[in-house]
Formats: C-alpha cells, structure tokens, sequence
C-alpha cells in the first residue's frame, strides 16, 4: 500500500513539473535556418534574460519580461539591466536572406474577459553595427492569444535602408475574445552587420516590444479613475505653489487655466479615453463630451461652437470635473479671492492647509480607484458603485482618507495654531472661516469630501447622482448642496 501511495505521489509531483513547466514564460530564438533555441523561466519570476549566438549569424542579447495584474497583462522584449538596449545583430554575410525571430508566450493566466482591449508598441532602433549600409527589407511585431489562434494584430515597419529610429503603435478591442495567455513574434529580415536594438523597458513604458491585453471596460474605467485623481493631484499642486510663492492677491495664478503640469495630466488622460473606453462602459466613466479650455471648459457640449476658446472633445467631462473639483477646494478655504499674508508663520500655515486639503482629496480618488478594482467582478451598475465605493461613509479600503485627514488635523495644530497663527480661521475667510482652531481640519475636510463628491458623481455619470449633501459630514444639512 504504502509503495502504491509513493508511486502516486511521485505520478502526481511529474505531473505537476509537467504542467507547470508548460505554463512557463519561454522565448524562442530562431536564426531562420541556422539554429534555435528555447529558453523557460523556471524559477517563475517574470523574467528571461538571454545573450546567445546562433549559427554563428543572429546574435541576440536581452530579457523578456511579463506582469500579470489583475486587469492588464504585459509582456516586453527589453534590454537586461544595466544595459540601456536589447541587441539583435546578422554577424557577417552568413544566413543570406533568412528572417530572423524572437517568439514570446507569456505564463497562462486566469481569462481576461471580453470585450478584450490590447496595446502594441514596437520602439527601437535599427542600423548596421560596423557603419556600412543598411538592407532590412522587413520587419514586424504580431501579437496573439491563447496558443496563438486569436490574432490581434501585427505592426509591420516599412524597409529600413539607412539608420532609422522606429516608432509604432497599435490598439484595439476585440469585443467577442478573452485570453488567457499572449504570443509575441518578433521577425525580422537583416542584411550583412544589420541589427535592430530595442531601449530599456523594464518599467513597461511602452519604450519597445510591449504588448498589453486587458478587460477593456475595466482598463478604461481604472485608468480614467486614476487620470482624474493625476489632474485634481496636479491643479491642487499648483495652487499650493501659487500660495508658496507668492503674496497678497494670488488669485490670478489660481485661476490659471493654462496652467501646464495639469495641462500635460489633461492631455494624458483624454488621449487614454481615446485608446482605452470604446466602448464607454457601463458604469464609472462618463463618456459624454465636455469643453476643454475656454470660457466653458468643463461645461457640457456637443459642438465645437458651444465652446468658445476651447474645443468639445470626448472624455473632456471627467478631467473638467477632477480639475474644478481641485479649484473649488482652494477657493472653499480661501473664498473668492485668494490672498497670502506677507508675515511668514501666517503663510506658511496658509500653504500647509491648501497642501494637506490637496492630499486628502487625491486620498479621497486613490480609494475610490482602490474599491472599483477590488469590486470589478460584482458592481454592474451606478447603484452598486455607490453602495459598495461611496456609500456613505466611503470605502477606504487601505485607510487613505483616514490617514490623510489625520494628517490635515495634525497640519493645522503644528503648523498654525503652535506657531500663533490663531484663530486659524481668520486666515482663511472661505467656508471654514468662523470653525474653531479644533473645528478648522475637519471643516477642510468637509469640503474637500463634499467636492470629490460632486465632481466624481460628473466624472462617473452617476445616475442618480449620490447626496453629496449627506457624503461630505453624514448630515443631511445643506452643507453640500
């Protein structure tokens, strides 16, 4: 019994070697003709390192490297640190005109669900490595899943005859495929000495051979989550320079709308709703176009010329939101104008409120981002958002609010009041102006709750919108109306 029980156990264990070894991330290295060779992570950290010469004629020298989140999936083909580039060079004139490949296929993991998103981007540098001419007639990247049967695309770069930097893109939906695994195949065909190098991507920057899959609807509501939480980090960021730097009436730079760091947050995050929500899903993303810059910017639109100065752009509703949402705050502790007292304790607690205000309400994003993905699999619609994320009292999964509210009060004690600056609330003639030194943190707080509140009911398209009135203090009281 015992030697049948060790004979089963020992079946079971090569089994297992067996299936774990096909799951593996491996690379396959092919100089079209003059041998190849396959390389397995075996240790099962993402990771494959290689610097090998096939048939004396393709030296290929980088690292393959996979992470698998719970909503995208990566894989690039980069250089191996400290190097700064992957090399793929044809050694002399040997191979003749053989393509030459690098084939990817990721560790299996769970099914990332339809409708199925991807990015391919194939970034490098191709050229000869002793200085002569360059004849790459072909070269391309195609991305696959599941063993390779579902394609989704291949970038093909046009023939390379002298030093040429590459730079190519694609992205898609397929709205009826999931995976669970990604190919990756890397062909190209050199002349003499011809090689292509692709720069260091090990931070998945999309700076060469990378290739991403994901739920789609997931991708575009946790990236839109996060671009707002960038645009409100950034407007705040600036008012608090604006109050660092400067005295008096401030109110002007404040109000900038041409601002450039949450310019920059803006333009990333409406070119990533042009990439990754079509389809808008069905929840946590407003898919309506707002104006963007102008006199309206913010505003609803569905032509150009609702927009004077500005344009009507697709996603434009939920960097609008995040980013008045941030402006309202500063004006909510300051009232309309914004002005900075010359004398240095009274300026430096001004400046110390509006930075711990900003923090709270990029902590106030960062746990709603944090709830969504938790809960992606079970919210279906905006009142499941609500009542699993918003509630009241919100969601806080790692305790970010907590912290940064407990942060703003400590703020407010040590940089104020135990400098002299009392009453606190002389300093700040907003909404908080007649709160007591103790009362001063949390009517910030109040406020910054109430405007993330109103602006992610904007940006989420919250129907029926929460009760902000009820989310900013758990009072019905017309503090948030």
């Amino acid at each position: 019994m015992r030697a049948r029980r060790t004979a089963q156990i020992l079946v079971g264990l090569v089994c297992v070697l067996i299936y774990s070894t096909s799951l593996a991330l491996d690379v396959t290295i092919d100089s079209g003709g003059s041998g190849s060779t396959t390389l397995t992570d075996t240790d099962l950290d993402g990771v494959i390192d290689f610097d090998v010469t096939l048939g004396g004629v393709f030296h290929a020298k980088g690292r393959v490297l996979e992470t698998l989140q719970p909503i995208v999936q990566t894989v690039t083909l980069t250089s191996t640190p400290p190097e700064t580039e992957a090399l793929f060079t044809k050694l002399g004139v040997g191979a003749g005109t053989a393509a030459f490949t690098v084939t990817v296929n990721t560790t299996a993991f769970p099914a990332t669900g339809t409708p199925l998103g991807w990015t391919v981007a194939y970034v490098g540098n191709a050229g000869d490595a002793m200085a002569g001419p360059v004849d790459i007639p072909s070269h391309s990247v195609s991305a696959s899943v599941n063993a390779g049967v579902v394609p989704l695309t291949t970038i093909t770069g046009a023939p390379i005859t002298m030093p040429t930097a590459i730079d190519l893109f694609a992205s898609g939906v397929n709205p009826s495929d999931s995976a669970t695994d990604v190919r990756v195949v890397f062909t190209f065909v050199p002349g003499p000495d011809d090689e292509i190098r692709l720069p260091d991507n090990n931070g998945f920057d999309d700076k060469s051979i990378e290739v991403n899959v994901f739920n789609q609807s997931h991708k575009c509501i946790d990236r839109m989550n996060n671009g707002a939480r960038k645009v409100a980090d950034a407007a705040q960021k600036s008012d608090a320079k604006c109050v660092k730097r400067g005295t008096g009436n401030v109110t002007a730079c404040v109000d900038d709308p041409n601002e450039s760091k949450t310019a920059t947050k803006e333009s990333r995050l409406l070119s990533d709703f042009v990439t990754f929500c079509d389809p808008v899903p069905a929840w946590g993303v407003n898919g309506a176009s707002c104006c963007e810059g102008g006199s309206n910017e913010g505003s609803l639109c569905a032509l150009p010329a609702a927009c004077p100065g500005g344009t009507c752009v697709d996603g434009a509703c939920i960097s609008g939101a995040a980013e008045a949402g941030a402006s309202a705050i500063t004006h909510d502790v300051f009232g309309p104008t914004v002005t900075v007292d010359s004398a240095k304790a009274v300026k430096n607690c001004q400046k110390t409120v509006i930075q711990q205000a900003g923090k709270l309400h990029v902590a106030h994003w960062k746990a709603f981002r944090k709830c969504k993905k938790d809960m992606f699999a079970v919210i279906t619609g905006d009142a499941d958002l609500v009542s699993m994320c918003l509630g009241p009292p919100q969601n806080d999964p790692r305790g970010t609010i907590t912290k940064a509210l407990i942060r703003l009060n400590d703020k407010v004690q040590k940089k104020c009041v135990s400098k002299g600056v009392s009453p606190v609330g002389a300093e700040f003639p907003g909404e908080c102006t007649a709160a007591s030194d103790i009362d001063f943190g949390p009517c910030v707080a109040d406020r910054v709750a109430c405007r993330f509140c109103r602006a992610a009911n904007l940006a989420d398209a919250i129907v029926p919108p929460l009760d902000c009135d009820t989310f900013d203090d758990g009072v019905s009281n017309a503090s948030c109306p």
